[in-house]
């Protein structure tokens, strides 16, 4: 399955504040103004609109299945990580993007959508900012310039990630730096202590269902040796419980999240693990992964990995 990674650098063109996790703030906006900007119908309820077969905007914020049933959204907006909350003229935020499979055709869209929001402001303050430029990240994170915000020329030729061409190498331990807030939920509640075969399952189960809703549309069946994935056991555990709330447009209301941050070491036969672990990095995990929850670092790690374009 192929992916995609950019960063944008934003100058903020007023003063003003922003909660400490921003992701559902951009999230939100997203959402707002790309519906705006590709209705031609101005339709409040997609589901009534017989151009909704057609319309990016239902395939890229309201994406279900054939049971009429929510999948995952194919891209990821991994929010500014600072905690600060106030913001004065001309300082810089830095805001990153993954998209997923056929997601990738729409990078301009999304282009045009953040530059839209910097314009109208986010968040209560209505903070505006302007997009200065725009990068791709390869799996070095290595930056390719693909976006001018001078110009607003955007380059369509940026590094494609394969995340199936990540190989492991001999490793027997490995910590994962969890820089997001992740929403592991087991029999409906949220965990904040995993075991590795629980955040081994949510990886590959989000993978899975990334790439039947946005790739190749084949749902396959990978060979784990769970026996194997059982007997690696956390030998480290400096995790955080992260407890707050976010306004959800359709329900009209606050909603909580709760997750974990921190770092946690894994040890044991990891080798046929890592490529997993290194899909995890890109696609995040857990609930709310949309707008940045769930996001990781892997700490120890050898991969091995073939650049392509």
């Amino acid at each position: 399955m192929k992916v995609a990674k950019f960063q944008f650098a934003l100058q903020t063109a007023n003063s003003y504040g922003l909660p400490a996790f921003k992701g559902s703030t951009f999230r939100g906006k997203f959402g707002h103004v790309l519906k705006r900007t590709i209705c031609v119908k101005q339709q409040r309820y997609c589901p009534d609109c017989e151009l909704r077969g057609q319309c990016a905007y239902p395939y890229l914020f309201e994406s279900f299945n054939e049971k009429g049933q929510n999948v995952p959204r194919p891209f990821i907006i991994e929010p500014p990580l600072t905690k600060k909350r106030h913001f004065l003229k001309d300082e810089w935020m830095y805001l990153q993007l993954i998209l997923v499979g056929k997601a990738i055709d729409y990078l301009p869209f999304f282009v045009y959508c953040f530059d839209l929001m910097g314009q109208e402001g986010i968040g209560m303050d209505h903070g505006r900012y302007r997009v200065v430029s725009g990068r791709a990240l390869d799996t070095s994170g290595e930056q390719v310039p693909i976006y001018d915000g001078d110009s607003k020329q955007l380059l369509n030729r940026f590094p494609i990630i394969d995340l199936d061409a990540f190989r492991g190498t001999l490793q027997n331990r490995v910590t994962l730096d969890f820089y997001t807030p992740a929403q592991i939920r087991i029999k409906g509640k949220t965990c904040y202590r995993i075991t590795f075969p629980v955040l081994l399952k949510n990886i590959i189960r989000r993978y899975q269902s990334l790439r039947y809703y946005h790739s190749n549309g084949e749902k396959e069946r990978y060979e784990i040796d769970w026996a194997a994935a059982e007997k690696v056991r956390v030998v480290s555990a400096d995790l955080n419980e992260q407890h707050f709330k976010r306004y959800s447009n359709r329900q009209k209301r606050p909603v909580r999240l709760d997750g974990f941050t921190g770092k946690i070491t894994f040890e044991g036969d990891l080798s046929p693990f890592l490529p997993w672990l290194k899909i995890g990095e890109f696609l995040h995990v857990g609930k709310g992964a949309v707008f940045g929850m769930g996001g990781y670092w892997m700490e120890d790690k050898m991969i091995e990995y073939k650049q392509t374009f």
